[in-house]
């Protein structure tokens, strides 16, 4: 398994349309890619269109903490 890279704009965007099922389907992907023992990267996109990697998450304990954080700014339905 490969590691796994969150693009942060677009769990920006989907916290904007409040897009749960789409905010879970890339915490279980990133889940799995932790549990096989792969990095989760943290990749933002400039307007240029370069990527850099701010962060990696490599344990489910800072992956948990990263979704609390998202999750915290989308409304529950």
């Amino acid at each position: 398994m490969a590691e796994y890279i969150i693009y942060v704009g677009q769990i920006e965007e989907f916290q904007m349309l409040n897009d749960r099922q789409a905010l879970d389907a890339i915490f279980r992907k990133a889940q799995s890619a932790v549990v096989g023992g792969e990095v989760v990267a943290l990749v933002r996109k400039t307007s240029s269109g370069q990527e850099y990697r701010f962060e990696e998450i490599s344990t489910l304990e800072d992956l948990n903490e990263y979704k609390k954080n998202v999750y915290k700014y989308v409304r529950e339905e």
